[in-house]
């Protein structure tokens, strides 16, 4: 099944309330799991433990993803897309001053 198709299925069974709460909470996994990483390497913890916490983080950021893929449909894809490049070029800018 293309992903498309099942963001707009999971939409239309839980309701967009419950599609914006899923994505806080995967949101403040991720968040979790990036303070995991960055403590893991300011201290001394074992390369198994960094690989246990890199393999969260990328569990985490496919979960997120997957709840706000759906979210850009709803609040408007191509001005996100829009707002993402404007960022991105301000960015660049300051940067290079």
């Amino acid at each position: 099944m293309k992903r498309k198709a099942a963001y707009k299925i999971f939409l239309d069974k839980y309701g967009l309330e419950n599609e914006l709460i899923m994505a806080i909470e995967e949101m403040s996994e991720l968040s979790k799991e990036l303070c995991k990483y960055i403590r893991n390497y300011k201290s001394d913890n074992t390369p198994r433990k960094i690989e246990e916490t890199e393999r969260n983080i990328r569990e985490e950021i496919a979960d997120v993803l997957n709840c706000v893929e759906p979210l850009m449909d709803v609040f408007g894809a191509e001005e996100i897309e829009r707002v993402r490049d404007e960022k991105l070029q301000r960015g660049m800018e300051r940067m290079k001053s």
